[in-house]
């Protein structure tokens, strides 16, 4: 329990909102996500093969549930601590592979770069909490979390303007990175205030950390076995099955981001309706999206479509599991890395699988396959009535 803010927290909101905003965007859309994105460069630059790509985009994902634990574990009583973890991560990362000559530094930086994702959510949970208003939480975690959308747009325009020089790209990740970190840190509210109780770290190990969490731990695991397919291979399959050039597959990239930017138009009608149906709309959502973008051959109003589909869906799905987190637990910093976790652990089991399937049946099939993972997380939800609140509602 935190001794609640009062006075200057409401007028530093709509700034701390911004600066949360930009550091899931640098995190996520840039620093972790950025990978997909710059996949075609990576692989001429580094000779990876869509198995070897696969491999370490599941290793980031790894790192990226290392870094989520800890972040479980810490984020609840020292928000800010873990906040200057995830951007540092973030940026330092980012120049590793800016400046990599090798392979092996290259994956390290890859790595390294991965978990400032792991590190922003449960932190940023926390500090959502103490920095809005009880009534208006659940639509500001929602609208924090679409910042994924803005960092893939920023990521899309990095690569179209840029071209080849992918290397000074980096280096812009880098301090956008290193710039929203300090941002969130300066205008954080509740930086002087004081305990009211302390609380003990949660533990991983408890059943108490995983009650009430059976269905959307399972949901966000399937789901993200399916999405790894567009985040690692969505642009690689545009361009060489496709036949895109790069600027228009930059371009769809953009799109997608669009879609996931747009998800905060929707944050107050994903606090105010049932998860089963939140959590099934937007899964079977990204799952159509997916199908649609691997099937994608060379047409690009379709192509634009699907991206900016699966941008959507996506984006929303991953605020319905924050607020599933925060209906189903009381720590919901916590709950939150639990799932995200989950949602990860997913992604590395997906993106492999993803490359295999690719290079054995065709990037048509790997998508459909993928597709289909993604339907059934919506599974996940049969049989609940629970509906989503924000925190005051409950």
């Amino acid at each position: 329990m935190k001794r609640p803010l009062q006075s200057s927290s409401s007028a530093q909101e709509p700034l701390f909102a911004v600066s949360a905003v930009a550091l899931i965007a640098a995190t996520y859309g840039l620093a972790r996500l950025g990978y997909g994105l710059f996949l075609p460069a990576f692989a001429a630059s580094f000779s990876l093969s869509s198995t070897m790509s696969g491999i370490l985009s599941s290793g980031a994902s790894l790192l990226y549930c290392v870094s989520a634990v800890i972040g479980f574990r810490f984020a609840g009583g020292h928000p800010r601590a873990v906040t200057l973890l995830a951007g540092s991560t973030a940026a330092l990362g980012s120049v590793g592979i800016a400046g990599a000559q090798h392979t092996m530094v290259f994956a390290a930086a890859v790595l390294l770069a991965g978990m400032g994702a792991g590190f922003a959510s449960p932190a940023l949970v926390e500090l959502v909490q103490r920095n809005a208003e009880p009534a208006r939480q659940g639509r500001l975690q929602s609208i924090v979390n679409s910042g994924t959308g803005f960092g893939v747009v920023a990521a899309g325009l990095l690569s179209l303007s840029l071209g080849e020089a992918w290397r000074i790209a980096w280096v812009l990740v880098a301090a956008i990175a290193a710039v929203s970190m300090l941002a969130v840190l300066r205008l954080d509210g509740s930086a002087g205030t004081i305990p009211a109780l302390d609380r003990p770290a949660p533990s991983l190990l408890t059943r108490s950390s995983f009650r009430g969490l059976a269905r959307p731990l399972s949901g966000a695991f399937v789901f993200g076995c399916g999405c790894a397919a567009v985040w690692v291979y969505g642009r690689a399959t545009l361009e060489q099955a496709g036949g895109m050039s790069a600027g228009m597959s930059a371009v769809v990239w953009i799109a997608l981001g669009v879609g996931g930017a747009a998800a905060t138009l929707g944050a107050r009608r994903l606090a105010d309706h049932a998860i089963a149906l939140t959590w099934s709309v937007t899964t079977l959502g990204t799952a159509g999206a997916t199908a649609w973008i691997g099937s994608s051959q060379g047409s690009l109003v379709p192509a634009y479509a699907a991206a900016a589909l699966f941008g959507l869906a996506y984006t929303a799905a991953t605020s319905v599991l924050i607020l599933w987190a925060s209906e189903a637990t009381a720590d919901s910093a916590a709950a939150t890395s639990l799932l995200f976790t989950a949602l990860v652990l997913g992604q590395a089991a997906g993106a492999p699988l993803t490359g295999a399937m690719i290079e054995a049946y065709g990037p048509a099939a790997a998508f459909s396959a993928a597709a289909l993972t993604c339907a059934a997380g919506a599974l996940a939800v049969t049989g609940s009535r629970r509906r989503v609140h924000p925190p005051a509602r409950r």
